[in-house]
């Protein structure tokens, strides 16, 4: 099984009131930000920081040096309601990012330790998945009705299609307030079958998500 992360997205809920509960400018923290993470797109007009339409102050194109070997590109979304970090490495370099930003923020500017005000953590990841298995190895039943499928197919240009299971999603039931995201594991559109190339998303940190993919393919190859 050969992976390649998309996107690595850590959402953590800090109200900007609680971390900032003097109300201190913090204005002058965006130059010093940009500067040490060195961020690509940034705020440059008031509009963009005080407009009554923004949602989101965004920074893209970043970089944070983990240690001496990794430099790992990063974007920063920050909201009312909390910071959101995405790399295309992993769920715990995201963390990592917010970490160091938020613990040089408190130095600098004398905000309140993120660590007393932190809510919650929520994590997006997002996969690319090359495999050798095929969804239809999950039960054989699943591949008699896709050939179902295929017969009852008429008038396609009277060329024969073959259809094959495409997609699995796992998802809490609906009456679940602020549920977490489904499990998707589905092909690649505009991908052909025989690649085996998959999209996956979860909401589980990239290391917990790539650990279940590995338990998928066992069950694909059982």
């Amino acid at each position: 099984m050969k992976i390649s992360v998309q996107r690595a997205r850590s959402i953590w809920f800090i109200y900007l009131t609680e971390i900032n509960p003097e109300g201190l400018n913090l204005v002058p923290l965006l130059q010093p930000l940009v500067a040490k993470y060195n961020f690509q797109i940034f705020p440059t007009k008031p509009a963009e920081l005080f407009g009554k339409e923004v949602v989101e102050i965004k920074f893209s194109g970043g970089n944070f040096q983990k240690d001496d070997q990794h430099n790992i590109g990063v974007d920063l979304g920050i909201f009312n309601w909390g910071l959101v970090a995405e790399t295309k490495s992993s769920t715990n370099d995201s963390d990592a990012f917010l970490n160091d930003l938020l613990n040089w923020v408190s130095t600098e500017f004398k905000i309140v330790p993120y660590e007393t005000v932190l809510r919650s953590k929520i994590y997006v990841s997002e996969v690319w998945v090359q495999t050798d298995k095929k969804l239809n190895s999950l039960n054989p039943k699943l591949e008699n009705l896709a050939k179902r499928i295929s017969s009852l197919i008429k008038g396609h240009d009277h060329k024969p299609i073959a259809y094959e299971t495409s997609g699995i999603i796992f998802s809490t039931d609906p009456v679940v307030t602020n549920p977490p995201g489904s499990f998707r594991f589905e092909r690649i559109i505009d991908v052909a079958f025989g690649e085996n190339r998959y999209y996956s998303a979860a909401p589980l940190q990239t290391d917990a998500h790539i650990e279940l993919l590995g338990e998928l393919e066992a069950i694909l190859s059982s």
